[in-house]
């Protein structure tokens, strides 16, 4: 009788799964270009030291796609893209904006960006929001290289209006302050005795940086992974695990401990068929590769989506000795479509309501990122 009832709830629960595809089908893909100003105002401090040349070079997760916009009341989802090879848009930029101040026995600086990120959500306000992680290096003789400063930051903007004109306003502002902030150390850091580098082996080991296994491996290993470094070296390492489903939308998990007792434990997230997710507020979160990083599956469309375990886990009640039942997954899933997960590790950004919407992994911490 049970077993029919949980069947019965399983089948219902694919079938509003069914009827919310159909009442809703996917619409074509639409995006918003990053756009920079033609005209760029930028200057070094006064009686700062000269500089003959900035070039950039970056690593980020996904160089097209560098965010998402979440427009009105429903959510709609448009994507955020640069229309031209990043590295090149981001040095003509900057050229654009400090040619007039090159001197030519100035020093050179290397900007290798590492993490390119924007986002917008709107309602009854809208906010914009552009993350920048970049190293700067200085080099009097052009070969080698010391680094000097870094940029790990976030920006955002409030208005009630477009917001996505900012974008592009906001990468101009992150180059400005980066290089007043290079140059606040380039002479100290020109006569310390810190190891020198060339551009080949800074690019290298950034990107050795970045080379989890991960991203490379072909194959995910099966089972639950305790931490985030589990997750980034492929390895997990629960195997004999539970799952409870509490009330419907909360999944906890167990494991019998040496004793014989169950004890209920905390992972990071876990791999099942192939497919990863994370646990989130006690729930099941699908996520998959895409570029250098992870996305949440739910920003990917369906047609180039990759985890659509949700139907089959639906009709099939989970994978004995597995992980959940199907209703608890697609419940997961659609209360991350509905409620819409935040971004609550920006220490200064602690409001809910300015909070960003939550779209990939941040591959530093394992927290949800923009």
């Amino acid at each position: 009788m049970k077993a029919s009832i949980l069947m019965s709830l399983l089948f219902c629960n694919f079938l509003l799964h069914a009827q919310k595809t159909k009442k809703n089908p996917e619409p074509p893909e639409e995006f918003i270009n990053i756009k920079l100003a033609k005209f760029p105002i930028a200057d070094f401090p006064k009686k700062s030291i000269p500089v003959s040349d900035i070039r950039i070079a970056q690593i980020v997760r996904d160089s097209v796609n560098v965010g998402y916009a979440l427009k009105g009341m429903d959510n709609y989802v448009v994507n955020l893209k640069i229309t031209k090879p990043l590295t090149d848009f981001l040095q003509d930029h900057i050229y654009r904006m400090y040619k007039d101040d090159f001197k030519k026995d100035g020093i050179k600086m290397l900007w290798v960006l590492k993490d390119l990120r924007m986002g917008e959500k709107t309602a009854f306000m809208e906010y914009s929001y552009a993350r920048f992680n970049m190293d700067g290096y200085i080099s009097g003789d052009g070969v080698f290289f010391r680094k000097a400063c870094s940029l790990d930051t976030v920006y955002v903007n409030e208005s009630g209006g477009d917001v996505s004109k900012w974008h592009g306003d906001d990468i101009e502002k992150a180059f400005g302050v980066f290089s007043k902030r290079l140059l606040l150390f380039a002479k100290d850091t020109l006569a310390n005795n810190s190891a020198q580098k060339t551009v080949e082996e800074i690019i290298g080991q950034s990107y050795q940086n970045i080379s989890h296994p991960i991203l490379k491996d072909a194959v995910y290993n099966e089972g639950a992974y305790a931490n985030f470094e589990e997750f980034l070296q492929n390895k997990p390492t629960i195997q004999n695990y539970e799952s409870v489903i509490v009330d419907k939308r909360t999944i906890k998990f167990t494991k019998i401990n040496s004793n014989g007792f169950v004890d209920t434990i905390n992972i990071w997230g876990l791999c099942k068929s192939g497919e990863v997710y994370k646990y989130y507020e006690e729930s099941l979160i699908p996520i998959e590769k895409q570029g250098t990083g992870f996305i949440i599956s739910d920003f990917i469309k369906n047609s180039n989506r990759r985890n659509r375990n949700v139907a089959f886990f639906s009709l099939m009640g989970g994978i004995a000795g597995g992980v959940v039942g199907g209703a608890a997954v697609g419940l997961a899933v659609n209360a991350a479509k509905n409620k819409l997960m935040l971004v609550k590790s920006i220490p200064y950004i602690n409001k809910p309501a300015k909070q960003p919407v939550a779209s990939c992994i941040d591959m530093r911490t394992g927290e949800f990122s923009f």
